[in-house]
């Protein structure tokens, strides 16, 4: 069977343990230029298992992380990603992350510019109107969603950091790719090149670097 041909295909390691306990060396986060799809770049290095301090070092390291950002994630309806559309926005959502509307302007506007993974600045007009009335993003909207290939059911999200600047960010939904993204290797190939890296490793007490797919 095709599952039998994949297990005999993958090597055997057997002075490889079942746990790895690694100290996490370095991290970089990346972005596919194509899909906006977000992994890690990590550089591990085994530690002996006795070396407690090793170990004590790397948990407080991991304590010293930052405060979470605000942000918040929809995801995106027929009518959001309609070409004529724009993006409805949840009332607390707006309140909590877009700057503060002048209430006495009529409608109440203003141009808000978001950066996304790749540092490209988008510019929305974030209006409040309607019956009932309701945050909308619409000029600038949707050449953002035919840039990015948006259809409904993926998700996007706004995040305000800690210099109060506006990032963007999109999740694509599950759905049938026609090709591997350009920056993602198949999943046997992916678990089979880890498992090398991870052997040479522990028998040389040696880093060996790995990519997380969130």
């Amino acid at each position: 069977s095709s599952m039998q041909k994949q297990t005999d295909s993958i090597p055997s390691y057997p002075n490889l343990p079942s746990k790895l306990i690694c100290m996490l060396h370095n991290v970089t986060l990346h972005a596919d230029p194509e899909t906006d799809e977000v992994y890690a770049q990590m550089t591990l290095q085994p530690v002996n298992k006795y070396d407690r301090d090793a170990l004590l070092a790397s948990e407080m390291a991991l304590k010293q992380s930052r405060q979470p950002a605000e942000f918040f994630c929809k995801t995106l309806t027929a009518s959001d990603t309609s070409t004529h559309g724009g993006f409805s926005v949840p009332r607390r959502a707006a309140e909590k992350i877009f700057p503060p509307l002048d209430f006495s302007m009529q409608p109440p506007a203003q141009e808000i510019v978001a950066k996304d993974l790749h540092g490209q600045t988008w510019t929305f007009r974030h209006i409040y109107r309607g019956q009932p009335k309701r945050h909308l993003l619409t000029t600038g909207w949707s050449v953002f969603v035919s840039s990015k290939r948006l259809i409904a059911g993926d998700s996007v999200l706004f995040i305000r950091d800690e210099k109060s600047q506006l990032l963007l960010g999109i999740r694509r939904a599950n759905r049938q790719q026609p090709a591997l993204a350009s920056s993602v290797i198949s999943s046997d190939s992916m678990h089979i090149g880890i498992l090398a890296a991870a052997a040479h490793a522990a028998a040389n007490n040696s880093p060996f670097t790995i990519f997380y797919n969130p």
